[in-house]
């Protein structure tokens, strides 16, 4: 869909342009370009190039000027509708994004790449099913189009297709042989499935340095990285990442770092707000506050990423390490928080980070889709929802609302081990109370499921006084509460 080149002084220009792109001279592309349309404001092919170098280098509106002013030119051209709605894409403007997507199809149909980028629109407006109709297409017309083949690869995952989506995942692996953005992603669908062995080995790609949609990076550290040898009277150091969630769910491991390990001496690098519950867990010698950039690195003799511990014990007898509780709250705590009222104590919380890529699946859009809820007899009910949303509980008097008072980690653990029961969606709030033992009902959202809920279940490996309520694809929230509902009335 580009320009066809002019014969004469113009194409020997076309020529040098392209050399110098390819080249990664952009600089002198762009001065060509630009002392060339000087003298031929409306040259065609020279604003195309024009408007793709300016979108390369992230300047959108530059870029959709040039692509205005070509398509003054070329109405109808599809390579120009469809360069001026990745511009839009850029810039979140996805309607107008999509207008002009349609505009370049309706133009020219078996336009694979436009297809892909639709797809890839509709993908991050979780409009799933016609993204993969798009991805289809695509893959139609072009069947050796990886990009496409990866984009509904990930696509078939977060509509749980997971079978699909694996064997969709390993050709992209074939046909780009070391792709690190797609081993990350099969290893998820592979945890997801069960499949650990093969699982967290693809999962390490999350931090690779050629994985373009990286997780991390690992910091480079002058100490061996641990590969599950034995340590005996070794120190190893285990740095925490992620989010919170995964430093609750994942510290188990330490205690077995020394049981199974038999480590002299663990030191634990995490997040400044756990840290006082973190010195609850047993068999950790030191923590350090991962965001204190100036602290010495203590001396060890290996080091390791918390997330790579659960793979050096597979072969365990019990490799999900399901002991509960492996945290607890500290006892003075709990007079800060009395709970009042009576009948059966429950928590809640209803949101998690808007930061997180797929907060608009997990969370509820209000408080108020849980208010059916309030009505089950013999009840009393507490907000443990702290920043976005904890003020939704002011239109509901009758809850306890605690959550928004929270100072750190330590409140939160000292409310939730005076409770029945703690009901929420997929937030580091439940992995709390799942590490404290406290029974817990999880609300999981239709699409894009977390890998670690596996697929299939009601309860989980992790925390075995877990129940897990799934919603299905055709079903709303309501849905969901509605049996949570029923099951609160039936104890």
């Amino acid at each position: 869909m580009r320009h066809k080149p002019r014969m004469g002084n113009d194409l020997r220009q076309q020529q040098a342009v392209t050399q110098l792109i390819q080249r990664g001279k952009q600089d002198e592309a762009w001065r060509k370009i630009r002392a060339h349309l000087t003298l031929a404001p409306y040259d065609g092919w020279f604003l195309h190039e024009a408007a793709r170098l300016a979108r390369r280098a992230g300047d959108v509106d530059t870029a959709q000027r040039y692509y205005q002013r070509a398509l003054t030119l070329s109405p109808q051209d599809a390579g120009l509708l469809n360069g001026l709605g990745l511009t839009h894409y850029d810039a979140g403007r996805f309607a107008e994004a999509e207008q002009h997507y349609r505009a370049a199809l309706q133009a020219h149909d078996r336009y694979a790449a436009c297809h892909n980028n639709y797809a890839i629109l509709l993908h991050k407006q979780h409009r799933y099913s016609a993204a993969l109709h798009q991805y289809r297409h695509a893959m139609r017309i072009q069947p050796d189009y990886t990009e496409a083949r990866y984009g509904m690869s990930t696509l078939l995952a977060h509509m749980g297709q997971l079978q699909e989506a694996e064997s969709q995942m390993q050709r992209v692996m074939h046909e780009r042989n070391g792709d690190r953005r797609c081993q990350n992603a099969l290893g998820m669908v592979q945890l997801q499935q069960g499949n650990f062995a093969a699982g967290w080995r693809n999962y390490q790609a999350r931090y690779a340095t050629d994985n373009p949609e990286r997780f991390f990076t690992l910091p480079e550290l002058p100490i061996r990285y641990w590969q599950g040898e034995d340590l005996v009277g070794m120190t190893l150091l285990v740095r925490t990442e992620q989010g919170l969630g995964d430093e609750i769910q994942f510290c188990r491991f330490l205690s077995r770092v020394k049981s199974e390990k038999h480590a002299g001496k663990v030191i634990m690098i995490g997040n400044a707000a756990l840290r006082p519950l973190m010195a609850s867990l047993k068999d950790v010698d030191s923590y350090l506050i991962r965001e204190d950039k100036h602290q010495a690195l203590p001396q060890a003799d290996y080091w390791c990423s918390l997330l790579d511990l659960p793979q050096h014990f597979l072969n365990s007898p019990q490799p999900f390490n399901a002991d509960v509780p492996y945290l607890s709250g500290a006892p003075e705590y709990q007079a800060k928080w009395p709970i009042a009222g009576t009948g059966k104590k429950i928590g809640i919380v209803w949101k998690g980070s808007s930061a997180h890529k797929n907060d608009s699946q997990r969370s509820l859009s209000h408080l108020s889709e849980l208010a059916t809820l309030f009505s089950v007899p013999d009840t009393h009910w507490v907000s443990l929802q702290k920043g976005a949303g904890e003020e939704e509980v002011n239109h509901f008097p009758h809850l306890q609302p605690l959550g928004a008072q929270f100072t750190d980690y330590q409140d939160t653990a000292a409310v939730i081990s005076q409770l029945d029961l703690v009901i929420g969606v997929d937030t580091s709030v439940i992995h709390l109370a799942g590490a404290l033992g406290k029974p817990c009902w999880v609300m999981l959202p239709a699409w894009a499921r977390d890998w670690r809920w596996l697929e299939n279940r009601e309860d989980t490996p992790w925390y075995p006084q877990m129940r897990l309520f799934a919603r299905g694809q055709d079903e709303e929230w309501s849905t969901v509460v509605a049996r949570i509902k029923q099951a609160l009335q039936q104890q």
